[in-house]
């Protein structure tokens, strides 16, 4: 069994990253301290966060190291529902109602996915909202209090607009205004 734990701020060779071990996982198993799954290629593997605060989810694309290997952390596909409505206030107000329960979004410019859950489910579409079954990867915003977030580094490393979440763009175009 090939054992996991995170490392901050390693970037991977391209050898390294050829040769690391796909771990797709679901929004739930991210979001565990410790783990015992299985590798995208069949390996058995165990993940010990030792250092992880309550909380705290591991990201698509997150890097964690071994005595041997390294893992590349992978969004999986999982069921979820996908929040639209007719006009930008409307989702606003649906995302709202969701934000107020504290549920886990991922926030798309036309749309808001959640997990299915049909007590919200009834809820939005109570609000106006259409509500539809699909599959995809689940990368929820990770609030304004979870650690790593790339707007609050405290030391010179860039920050990766390209796989940062639409909070988290927003917010670094905010502190470019000053705002």
């Amino acid at each position: 069994m090939l054992s996991f734990f995170r490392v901050h701020d390693v970037a991977l060779t391209a050898a390294q990253r050829s040769c690391a071990v796909c771990l797709r996982l679901t929004y739930d198993e991210r979001a565990k301290q410790r783990l015992a799954t299985m590798s995208a290629a069949g390996e058995a593997v165990a993940i010990l966060l030792k250092d992880a605060k309550r909380g705290s989810v591991l990201r698509h694309g997150t890097v964690l190291a071994g005595d041997a290997a390294f893992a590349i952390i992978e969004a999986a596909r999982q069921p979820l529902a996908r929040v639209t409505t007719d006009s930008p206030l409307a989702l606003l107000r649906a995302t709202y109602h969701l934000a107020n329960r504290h549920v886990p979004a991922q926030l798309a410019t036309d749309a808001v996915l959640i997990e299915r859950d049909p007590v919200l489910e009834a809820m939005l579409r109570g609000l106006g909202a259409r509500v539809e079954h699909v599959e995809a990867p689940f990368d929820p915003e990770g609030g304004a209090y979870e650690a790593g977030h790339p707007h609050h580094s405290h030391g010179p490393e860039p920050l990766d607009e390209v796989s940062a979440t639409v909070g988290e763009r927003l917010s670094i175009a905010a502190h470019r205004r000053g705002a």
